[in-house]
């Protein structure tokens, strides 16, 4: 142990010794153990911190599938939750819950609230228990029951001021009446759910949005989570839910999801990390790579500064010591430098965090939760003490294995950079080039693939659009007459607003989440009812909605105001149901129906295609009805107006006020805001694959540059001989940037083999491009050749400005 504290001291009195070294290899180390430890703090926040809830290894999450395409994430009906929840042997316990927003009455101002109803017995699936108050009661659940809420512990703070006696106090949430039972634990977070909910609702039987009957014939609105009992195993239950799905489609087929529809069950913390985990580890490698990078250029920076320790060390071999006596010294100053540059990295990574959590929070999943923790900590230590291996073992193996009459030898003149050491820069060098060149092509796919998707037609134009979602509380707003005429004063008030082109509503916005699915029977097919007939994807729009969105009208009309009522049922469809149902016919008076109610509504015009639900997606099925004909509580308000939405979004406000003092407004956002954040995992991902390939191509060049540089500097005698010998500088200028342009091409073939293995891994993440794309190969090698010969040029010019007369004195 002494002799190990002495070699340390001697390590940091080495590095003291040599400040210019010691900075610029710890802020090197710093910059890749930072970004290594921020991005293994998401990892670990979104992959392997387990979900905050008792033995949540257990916990599932199902959700209805289509068996056609395999599409799951669909939301359950309460009907076939019942049967599931009754009639399973696997499942521990079932439970559902669906989310809402509503309007809490303060003594100030309406306030929208993030709710959610959840069956009473959610909760203790999670192995949550109140910090105040009880869980929910059977009882609690029969329709008709009076309102029973939960509250978190930052609603309590915030809206009660941590009252110690709020239990019993009622809240008044659209309208209605809820009597706070319990209050949930300050530790509590719902990642399933975003926005988490701040209130939790008993009864889940029957919802607003929902007539009874709908309810009752397998309409979806729940979200399912269930515990496997001890011992059973995700595909048991899978088998055993699959049999009771069969005997539900057989029972029911005339249920909306009787036929089409069966069930998918993942394990919870799967199914919220979806597609991210593999975009995560891409991410992961990306900074690994970056690291390998660094540890390359110190070693380098090592290699370069054994020249003038080789006097040092072969005469501590004549006075005694061990090879592994050296190596163990040696590798003690590499992995004190590894440790300062980890401890300065994790204060980087520190600072970086706050700034990563800003990103698209709504898109990664437990994005809050990142931090650096005991995990990330010893993340961070492990790597500095295996960069400090990794960069040193070869400097010191080589320093150390040198002999006395060698370094006498070598240092004599100062005409040789060392035989073995120059093969190890240039094999390192070249390693960097490889290692970059796999990055830049990654990034240059993922910056490609993101290209073509912002170049995606959505259907529609964001440009000068402002949104404001609007909830109708079914208390003031029961009957679709009230929800009508709530609509036409709006519309009218906000379309005489100066600055103001148009206005229009939506049921659905595009791009901001799931959608109305309906069955419905074309004209020309036979209609078999709900559960068989085709599903189409169903907005209610306003008037001049079309008009507001740019989204064009191919044939017919638009709805106008005159589509009313007491005015006969019309529809407009998109292109691809005229393409499918009508092809070579004109749609224009063609009729069609829904499954359910077989009202028939004649086709007044077809619209082009929408993306609804991502730029990436396929189109399908689009229905559109007038909002007046079939009014809907929840729409979004679109406003058309050139200019600044600063002041817009106040008058707005007013205008929603001399129309409803009481309905509350959240969630404005422009058009452009709504399609930038469906978009907020690829651009997100493709963006720090950039910075780090970024990165990457700076190291690496500097990394050439510095063993030019060095190589110059070594052979300054060679240079002047060479140029007393006759040689000119274009000579000296063609034997330096061969020399390290050679190195280069050696990495960017090596980079090339290894990127056509490598990028078929994230073919997955990519939109319009392929992952063996040849321009995006040819653009990154030759950007990477481009930076290395810059980084060769320079040392080169240095070494045709050499003086042979005076070098040949000095020597």
């Amino acid at each position: 142990m002494g002799t190990i504290l002495q070699d340390l001291k001697f390590a940091f009195r080495m590095l003291v010794k040599n400040p210019a070294f010691t900075i610029v290899a710890v802020l090197t180390l710093a910059l890749g153990i930072g970004a290594n430890s921020a991005i293994f703090s998401i990892v670990n926040a979104v992959l392997l911190r387990p979900l905050p809830f008792r033995n949540p290894e257990r916990l599932l999450f199902l959700s209805a599938e289509d068996l056609r395409t395999k599409t799951s994430g669909i939301l359950v009906s309460y009907t076939k939750f019942a049967q599931i929840r009754e009639q399973n042997h696997t499942l521990q316990d079932v439970g559902a819950y669906y989310g809402s927003t509503l309007s809490l009455l303060t003594a100030r101002e309406p306030e929208a609230v993030n709710a959610a109803r959840t069956s009473r017995n959610l909760f203790s699936i999670l192995g949550i228990v109140p910090a105040r108050g009880r869980e929910f009661l059977p009882e609690e659940e029969a329709i008709g029951a009076a309102d029973v809420a939960m509250i978190t512990d930052g609603f309590w703070h915030s809206h009660f001021g941590a009252d110690p006696h709020v239990l019993g106090k009622t809240l008044t949430l659209d309208g209605r009446a809820a009597t706070i039972v319990g209050i949930l634990p300050a530790s509590f977070r719902f990642p399933p759910q975003y926005p988490e909910p701040d209130v939790w609702l008993a009864r889940i039987s029957d919802p607003d949005f929902l007539r009874p009957e709908q309810v009752r014939t397998g309409a979806g609105y729940l979200s399912v989570i269930a515990r496997l009992k001890p011992g059973e195993t995700v595909a048991r239950a899978q088998a055993e839910v699959d049999t009771i799905d069969a005997r539900y489609r057989s029972q029911f087929a005339g249920f909306a999801d009787g036929s089409k529809l069966g069930i998918a069950t993942t394990l919870l913390a799967d199914t919220l990390v979806g597609t991210l985990r593999s975009g995560l580890a891409v991410l992961l490698a990306a900074v690994g790579f970056v690291q390998l990078i660094a540890c390359a250029n110190v070693a380098n920076l090592l290699l370069a500064r054994a020249t003038s320790r080789e006097r040092e060390i072969a005469l501590r071999k004549a006075l005694g010591a061990s090879t592994s006596r050296l190596v163990r010294q040696l590798l003690l100053e590499s992995s004190l430098l590894s440790f300062l540059g980890g401890i300065l990295g994790v204060c980087l990574a520190a600072a970086g965090l706050p700034v990563l959590r800003t990103f698209s929070p709504g898109s990664v999943p437990r994005l809050a939760e990142t931090r650096l923790d005991a995990s990330v900590l010893l993340y961070s230590l492990l790597l500095s003490g295996v960069t400090g291996i990794l960069f040193g073992l070869a400097p010191a193996l080589q320093l150390a294995r040198g002999g006395l009459q060698e370094a006498l030898k070598e240092g004599s003149r100062g005409s040789s950079e060392g035989g073995h050491r120059g093969r190890m820069r240039g094999l390192l060098v070249a390693a960097e080039m490889a290692i970059a060149l796999v990055l830049m092509t990654g990034a240059g796919l993922l910056i490609e693939s993101f290209s073509q998707l912002m170049r995606v037609n959505p259907g529609f134009s964001a440009a000068n659009l402002v949104t404001f979602p609007l909830n109708l509380p079914p208390n003031r707003y029961a009957q679709p007459q009230n929800q009508a005429l709530f609509y036409r004063q709006l519309v009218e008030r906000v379309k005489s607003m100066p600055g103001v082109e148009s206005v229009g509503l939506t049921s659905y916005l595009p791009l901001a989440g799931p959608i109305r699915f309906v069955y419905f029977c074309p004209e020309g097919t036979v209609c078999q009812g709900v559960g068989k007939d085709p599903t189409t994807a169903l907005r209610q729009v306003s008037a001049d909605y079309f008009e507001t969105v740019h989204t064009p009208v191919l044939k017919g009309r638009t709805f106008t105001e005159w589509d009313n009522a007491s005015a006969p049922m019309v529809v407009i469809v998109n292109q691809t149901i005229a393409d499918r149902y009508w092809p070579g016919q004109n749609p224009i008076g063609k009729h069609l129906a829904n499954s359910r109610d077989m009202i028939q509504r004649e086709v007044v015009g077809v619209v082009a295609d929408v993306k609804f639900s991502a730029l990436s997606a396929s189109s399908v099925e689009e229905t559109y009805l007038p909002l007046e004909q079939n009014p809907w509580p929840a729409t979004t308000l679109i406003v058309a107006a050139p200019g600044s939405s600063q002041g817009l979004v106040a008058a707005v406000r007013g205008k929603i006020a001399e129309v409803d003092p009481d309905l509350p407004i959240t969630g404005i956002a422009t058009m452009e805001q709504v399609v930038s954040t469906s978009v907020a995992q690829p651009r997100l991902i493709a963006q720090f694959v950039g910075l780090f390939a970024g990165s990457a191509l700076l190291l690496a060049a500097i990394g050439i540059y510095g063993v030019m540089a060095y190589t110059v500097s070594a052979r300054k005698q060679e240079m002047g001989i060479r140029m007393a010998m006759g040689a000119t500088s274009g000579d000296i200028l063609r034997l330096v940037v061969g020399h390290g342009m050679r190195l280069a091409l050696l990495g960017v073939v090596g980079g090339v083999v290894i990127s056509l293995a490598l990028t078929r891994t994230i073919a997955g993440l990519l939109f319009g491009v392929r992952a063996l794309d040849p321009f995006t190969f040819g653009l990154a090698a030759t950007a990477l050749i481009l930076a290395a010969f810059a980084a060769c040029y320079l040392p080169a010019r240095r070494a045709t400005r050499v003086d042979p007369i005076v070098v040949l004195h000095y020597e």
